[in-house]
């Protein structure tokens, strides 16, 4: 983990670039690398030491893993994060007396100061997480070598209360500066748009992954043309697959203009404040999963509407939706986001919270507020999300390539039984009389109906105990999905005719449908529909959908029902629709539509 950038060093001024604990084991820094590059002088040596990666590989786990054709079997990388997560300490990063950090240092830092003899250090923070790591050899370096310079390279100037202690920090929002400190101190004229990130000082081969993922900044970007000059020297240079994008793209125009095909793939960052926009909006249809498997959205910091069509536009195209909650993001539009991607881990796949902090400094979402989950009142589902087990942004990257969204998003690990379960393989369904449902599962289909949201829970259990038929869906002993034709109030019967001018009294109200999220998109409410509308027997089939219920109008459309009526409830507050399959409608019908 410890290199240098060229091998004649003779009568040259040596810059130890140091990567500190504890970020992304799985790729290079990008930081370091620009600074690196921006340190072409004839007189200057610049030596890297990946201390972050070398405290993985030498203090938490073994790695051979994570670089074989093994990484991309489920069930071994399952076995090897466990066996990763017993090894790492708790609370290692939370400690601000970390003894950790201060024996590596010892162990390993002081070696490689001895060695070099460097005039400056700079210590490139990519992440707020290495600010105790970076602190901690701060203070150690001072007190062995009190004279030495000590440089900070940051991406931002927003670090909270934990202000890196250094001679000068610098930050890539402001480059100018870090640009005047170097022509100054080292004689040379440079500027940061005639930089190129140099990784030839990194151990590539050494990082955590069976295929090279490289960082990226648009932010460094001048335009289309030059950044595929610049990935495809990346690619020729050091045999990069993908690359990842830290920060955002105002557009997706690198990826629309023609160009040569290539076969390299990328994560790339956008904010969701554009995803109302019509320009972004057109672009990001034109997007391929094979070129971008991943975005990662930051979450709004407005107050405002949530648009969320375009992100169910992008799955629909095979890309992985992973939201960044932020500690900007306005309240009333973070639940409201909360409550959304609880309700729709089919549209958004992955998420995390940058407010909290999970294993290996990373940022996480496991505290998510139960009353924001309205299925959080039924029987959880055995494990946890596959996603979650890929404990870095590069790992999600390459498995997504590797394996696809549909394929990860059915995943699911189950660590107490040290297992792999995936979702939709094995699903059961069942139709029965209320009298024939045990109570157990009668208790909750009624508790999967309330989660839905879409109806008045007042008279649920009266109308299911009464129901003509229910419907279920069972996948490893759990209830998935459920619906049911009930008969309506005779109330309800006479306002139909008086909307409609037709006659509802021979009728079933197909009702009460609610599937789990995580089983959204997966055919489990279509094929209920299908069976209830088989076994109806003499009764003829109506629903009442919402009108802005568009999901459910899809599956209503695919098989074969018609809407033959709209009217607006009160009671609702909205327009809803009156449904019936096609095969029962009478052709001497007049539709009120």
């Amino acid at each position: 983990m410890y290199h240098n950038k060229t091998m004649n060093t003779k009568n040259k001024k040596n810059i130890l670039i140091i990567t500190p604990p504890m970020t992304s084991p799985a790729m290079p820094s990008f930081i370091s690398a620009f600074a690196a590059g921006c340190l072409c002088h004839a007189d200057i040596n610049a030596v890297l030491y990946d201390a972050n990666l070398d405290f993985f590989v030498s203090s938490i786990f073994p790695t051979d893993f994570f670089k074989s054709a093994s990484f991309y079997d489920p069930e071994q990388y399952l076995i090897a994060v466990n066996r990763m997560n017993d090894l790492l300490a708790p609370g290692l990063i939370n400690d601000n007396h970390n003894q950790v950090f201060t024996s590596f240092c010892h162990e390993k830092l002081d070696r490689k100061l001895e060695k070099l003899s460097p005039e400056v250090i700079l210590l490139a923070l990519d992440s707020e997480n290495q600010i105790l790591a970076v602190n901690i050899i701060v203070c150690h370096i001072k007190t062995v070598l009190p004279d030495i310079k000590m440089i900070v390279l940051k991406n931002t100037s927003s670090t909270g209360n934990n202000t890196p202690v250094a001679d000068h920090t610098f930050t890539l929002e402001n480059p100018d500066s870090f640009f005047q400190w170097i022509n100054s101190t080292w004689k040379q004229s440079c500027h940061y748009k005639d930089v190129e990130p140099d990784f030839s000082i990194f151990p590539l081969k050494d990082y955590l992954t069976p295929e090279l993922i490289l960082p990226l900044k648009a932010s460094f970007l001048k335009d289309t043309s030059s950044f595929w000059d610049l990935v495809s020297r990346l690619k020729n240079k050091y045999d990069a697959k993908g690359f990842l994008f830290e920060d955002h793209l105002l557009s997706f125009d690198f990826f629309l203009e023609k160009r040569e095909q290539t076969d390299l793939f990328f994560s790339v960052q956008a904010g969701m404040e554009d995803l109302g926009r019509a320009g972004f909006l057109n672009e990001s249809q034109k997007l391929s999963c094979s070129e971008i498997p991943l975005i990662q959205w930051k979450s709004p910091e407005k107050k405002g509407s949530l648009e969320t069509k375009m992100l169910w536009d992008l799955s629909r195209q095979g890309i992985w939706n992973h939201v960044k909650l932020t500690e900007k993001t306005h309240n009333t539009i973070k639940n409201d986001l909360i409550k959304f991607i609880s309700l729709n881990p089919n549209i958004v796949h992955s998420y995390e919270n940058e407010n909290t902090s999970g294993p290996y400094g990373k940022t996480d979402f496991n505290d998510m507020d139960a009353s924001l989950q309205p299925y959080s009142i039924v029987t959880p589902l055995p494990g946890e999300p596959f996603w979650k087990c890929l404990f870095d942004p590069v790992h999600l990257l390459l498995y997504l390539k590797r394996h696809g969204k549909d394929n990860l998003f059915c995943l699911r690990a189950d660590k107490t039984k040290k297992r792999l379960i995936s979702l939709g393989s094995d699903i059961e369904f069942f139709f029965k009389k209320p009298d024939d449902l045990p109570s157990a599962f009668f208790d909750e289909i009624c508790k999967m109906v309330e989660a839905g949201g879409s109806v008045d829970t007042k008279f649920v259990r009266y109308n299911l105990e009464r129901a003509y038929l229910i419907g279920y869906a069972m996948e490893n002993g759990m209830i998935v999905g459920n619906s049911s034709l009930k008969h309506p109030r005779e109330t309800f019967i006479q306002r139909l005719n008086t909307i409609t001018g037709l006659n509802f009294s021979h009728f079933v109200e197909r009702g009460y449908t609610s599937v789990r999220p995580e089983y959204r998109a997966l055919g489990v409410g279509a094929r209920l529909l299908k069976g209830l509308t088989k076994r109806a027997g003499h009764y003829k089939i109506f629903s009442i959908i919402s009108e802005d219920n568009t999901a459910t109008h899809k599956i209503a459309i695919k098989n074969k029902t018609k809407k033959i009526a709209v009217y607006y409830s009160e009671k609702a507050g909205k327009k809803l629709g009156v449904w019936m399959p096609e095969q029962m409608i009478d052709k001497n019908w007049e539709f009120k539509i």
